[in-house]
């Protein structure tokens, strides 16, 4: 049953009944935190950035483990003394106060964060909802029921911020030293009512209180285990809290959780949901902190993999603050790169070929502006009967070729300079202190960047900030320039990269895309510098595809982001954020593997005119030969766990 039919058919029922009871939290009422209990780690780890913490690291480090311990304690001593564990918060920290030694202002303290993270975290069920609406029509009676600590004023606060209106009438079990686990509040409910077991009706999410003893004692009882049987087998990551960060864990399952109960979502908006939107985020959180701390006064977003975050970044000024400026920055590899070839290192040159696609010398020395006819002997003389032979990858040939011809190729980038050079005047203009934003891997575009502004200044400094970076950005350690990598830092640590060279690169731009095409060049208008797009339409069509990524990708950052910014970046940044994506690069299932294996990826990053397939599935015949078509393709796949997925 959808939530339509799971609120009609409990809808149905009510007719039948005088009084219509309602477990609160985890039915009326949840958290956006997996599991009850993580909201003392979040607690614990905003205290340990605040100035609390600073002067009492002792009480913050053993918070979260003592807050459990004082109930567990607190619970056993209620129960010796009044035969009922139905504890109330004040009595917990009272315990909790033995535990740490804690003053009373301390202890008041600490009880006001807790009161405060429960307020921040609660959302209404909206089937819940709907129900609890109708469930006080027609001459019925509402009680709420919860065995829970919490004071019941504190609680009516949260049923306010839920939606939840009185009439109502709500029971407590701390407050009423009777619980619905051992029966004693249902037998109060029908003696507040004067009704008959049989006229009650009870909704609740736990097996033994609101099933089981309800039923013993004659009232009819409705499981409502939303959480368990709807959502959860909806979520990706495996339901397992790590030990390190379990706050960050616990919140980002709590918030998918909860957008997954709030809207229906495709495949593409729930991988972006899911899986995209913790990994920015994460990304997000890291850059904030790191521009903060080297004081950037100016943020460069280059196009077109830094799209997204330009967007969260204006929506949310408070991350960097008012004085830093945003701008968006129209830059490629095909527009930047020659240009920016001021100096000899040879090595820069191969970014542009960088493929698994095999294209010719004439194509190759096009790219570069050569006319490969007026260098026929240069040619012949690097190996190629032709300039429509075919070049490898890695080709030594090639390689000796573009050391004849340099000279042409460093006067080609000074023709092509001047457009890009005022373009990267006119964004730095009035800044000392950069920061850049891009997906990464070699530094190539932060390169040429600072290799043409460095033509006209020196007073910059720029800070790149970076989804990873690999082995081969020494090619751009220059002076005045950081590189910063948010998942590897020059290809370190190894299994992370190893993930990011097997289809994590191609799955993140893919997901990251703009909805315009690369950058070709540019031209000057009225005085202006502004950049040439290219129109493909085989890349429009993956273009729209992201956009329902990042739309999914938005409703986590959304729904997460304005909490920690409230609560503060430094207890949530963290790599814990980068879970799902890692699982997906890795562990992929069957159809996540045959959704997204079925994209396409330029085969350079200077040139989307030819595409391959991500992981593609192949005929089946060429499966079951495993012979030399099944092993080159396999070898051309840019992710191999999904490659093998589609094809065992």
């Amino acid at each position: 049953m959808d939530d339509d039919e799971l609120l009609k058919h409990y809808t149905a029922r009510l007719p039948k009944f005088k009084i219509v009871s309602f477990d609160i939290f985890d039915t009326l009422i949840h958290r956006t935190m997996h599991r009850p209990t993580d909201v003392f780690d979040a607690i614990a780890a905003r205290l340990q950035h605040s100035d609390f913490g600073l002067m009492n690291p002792k009480i913050v480090s053993s918070y979260a483990h003592k807050r459990v311990s004082a109930e567990t304690e607190a619970r056993a001593r209620l129960m010796n003394s009044h035969r009922t564990p139905e504890v109330r918060l004040t009595e917990i920290y009272d315990i909790l106060a033995e535990l740490l030694s804690l003053s009373p202002e301390q202890q008041e303290y600490l009880v006001q964060q807790e009161l405060e993270f429960e307020e921040r975290f609660c959302h209404p069920n909206p089937v819940m909802q709907a129900l609890f609406l109708m469930a006080g029509q027609d001459g019925r009676q509402v009680v709420l029921c919860s065995d829970m600590y919490l004071p019941p004023q504190f609680i009516e606060k949260l049923l306010v911020k839920c939606n939840y209106a009185k009439p109502y009438i709500l029971l407590v079990s701390g407050e009423q030293r009777k619980s619905k686990h051992e029966g004693t509040m249902y037998h109060e409910v029908i003696k507040h009512f004067s009704v008959q077991p049989h006229e009650v009706i009870h909704f609740g999410d736990n097996e033994h209180a609101d099933v089981k003893i309800a039923r013993k004692i004659g009232i009819k009882s409705e499981l409502f285990n939303y959480l368990h049987n709807r959502i959860e087998p909806q979520l990706r990551a495996p339901l397992q809290k790590p030990v390190q960060d379990g706050h960050v864990w616990s919140l980002m399952m709590g918030s998918i959780r909860r957008q997954l109960m709030e809207k229906e979502y495709d495949f593409w908006g729930d991988i972006g949901l899911q899986v995209f939107g913790p990994l920015i985020l994460g990304k997000i959180l890291w850059m904030a902190q790191l521009a903060r701390r080297n004081r950037i006064e100016r943020m460069l977003f280059f196009a077109r993999d830094a799209y997204l975050l330009h967007e969260v970044f204006k929506r949310y000024p408070e991350l960097l603050g008012p004085d830093v400026e945003l701008k968006y920055c129209y830059f490629s590899r095909t527009a930047l790169l020659l240009p920016s070839f001021v100096d000899l290192p040879i090595d820069r040159v191969w970014h542009l070929f960088s493929g698994r696609a095999t294209r010719t010398v004439d194509y190759h020395l096009n790219k570069l502006g050569i006319n490969p006819h007026l260098y026929a002997e240069q040619i012949k003389q690097a190996g190629y009967r032709s300039t429509e032979e075919m070049v490898p990858n890695g080709d030594i040939r090639m390689f000796g070729l573009l050391n004849s011809l340099w000279h042409n190729i460093l006067l080609e980038a000074k023709r092509k300079r001047p457009l890009p050079l005022r373009y990267v005047a006119d964004l730095a203009e009035g800044a000392t202190r950069l920061g850049i934003v891009d997906i990464g891997w070699t530094g190539n575009m932060q390169g040429g960047f600072s290799r043409l502004l460095q033509l006209i200044r020196t007073d910059f400094q720029i800070n790149g900030f970076y989804l990873g970076t690999f082995d081969l950005l020494i090619q751009n350690h220059l002076p005045r320039n950081v590189f910063h990598g948010y998942l590897v830092n020059e290809s370190h640590p190894r299994e992370r990269y190893d993930s990011l060279v097997n289809g994590g690169v191609e799955l993140l731009e893919f997901a990251l895309m703009a909805p315009h095409g690369t950058t070709l060049g540019y031209r000057e208008q009225a005085n202006h510098i502004i950049p040439v797009l290219e129109e493909n339409k085989e890349d429009q069509t993956i273009q729209l595809l992201s956009q329902h990524v990042q739309a999914g990708a938005s409703d986590f950052i959304d729904a997460v982001l304005p909490q920690i910014l409230e609560m503060g970046i430094d207890s949530f940044t963290s790599q814990r954020w980068t879970d799902p994506f890692f699982r997906l690069v890795n562990n992929p299932s069957l159809e996540e593997a045959n959704m997204l294996g079925e994209l396409t990826h330029s085969d350079t990053a200077s040139d989307t005119s030819k595409r391959l397939f991500i992981a593609e599935k192949l005929p089946d015949n060429m499966v079951r030969k495993r012979g030399k078509e099944y092993h080159e393709a396999r070898q051309l796949a840019y992710w191999k766990k999904a490659f093998d997925l589609r094809n065992a």
